[in-house]
């Protein structure tokens, strides 16, 4: 069993005790005719659906402000109670501060934290960071793909757990992306990186994009390249994706 594993089955040990009891309590007031506690449990779990739906809007709508300081804000804010919520909140607030092109600041959030004492998946997410930095920071796409396979590696878990085949087509779409970024432009592999401009969840779609708009650029194709440009001025319409865009139609 991984280390990956073994922490997941902490966090659904927990979720799972606290469902029972939802359940067990559910159960009971049905078997007891007890309308009002009946109303009460339902009533709980709409709330928490509701609060789950409006924590990732407000996700979405904080990366359309000018700047990353509220989305950086929020994820300290919000991750502070959480098992390894430090390097929780250090790995979102880099993802935050790349995307707006704050490199110093995706790199000092990094910093704060020791790494190598947290999970492998927790490493896996620096390292992630690190390979978003070499494709728009430094342009080193080779060393961006060392670092996208290696955070996939890190990160890997059984495909049993929730979310699980999610974040894997995540992975795979940063490492499409730096092979595209590389020069690969195979039908197979620009499908991948367009489906992940689809269907990806969060803003994570807009840096696919950005990989697909720069390439039809680049290939005289801009009536192709302003569909993946709308998708990221949506998501991040204050992004260094947009600004990358706008140095090289130049």
């Amino acid at each position: 069993m991984t280390k990956n594993t073994i922490h997941l089955l902490k966090w659904y040990v927990v979720a799972a005790f606290f469902v029972g009891l939802l359940l067990f309590g559910l159960v009971s007031a049905l078997l007891r005719g007890d309308s009002p506690v009946i109303f009460e449990i339902a009533f709980g779990i709409l709330v928490a659906v509701l609060i789950m739906l409006r924590t990732r809007q407000k996700a979405l709508l904080l990366f359309r402000e000018p700047t990353p300081d509220r989305a950086i804000a929020y994820y300290h804010n919000s991750t502070r109670r959480i098992p390894n919520g430090k390097a929780m909140a250090a790995y979102l607030s880099a993802f935050a501060a790349v995307l707006y092109g704050d490199f110093d600041r995706a790199r000092e959030e990094l910093t704060a934290v020791n790494w190598t004492v947290t999970p492998p998946m927790y490493q896996g997410f620096e390292v992630y960071i690190r390979s978003l930095l070499s494709i728009f920071q430094t342009k080193n796409y080779a060393e961006a793909l060392q670092f996208a396979k290696e955070a996939r590696d890190l990160c890997e878990v059984s495909g049993k757990f929730q979310g699980a085949k999610t974040s894997r087509a995540a992975f795979d779409a940063n490492i499409a992306v730096c092979n595209l970024l590389l020069g690969d432009s195979g039908p197979e592999l620009l499908a991948q990186i367009n489906s992940a401009a689809k269907t990806l969840p969060g803003v994570s779609p807009a840096i696919s994009a950005w990989a697909l708009a720069t390439y039809h650029s680049g290939a005289g194709r801009p009536d192709v390249a302003e569909g993946y440009i709308a998708v990221v001025r949506r998501l991040l319409p204050h992004s260094v994706c947009l600004k990358d865009l706008s140095l090289s139609a130049k």
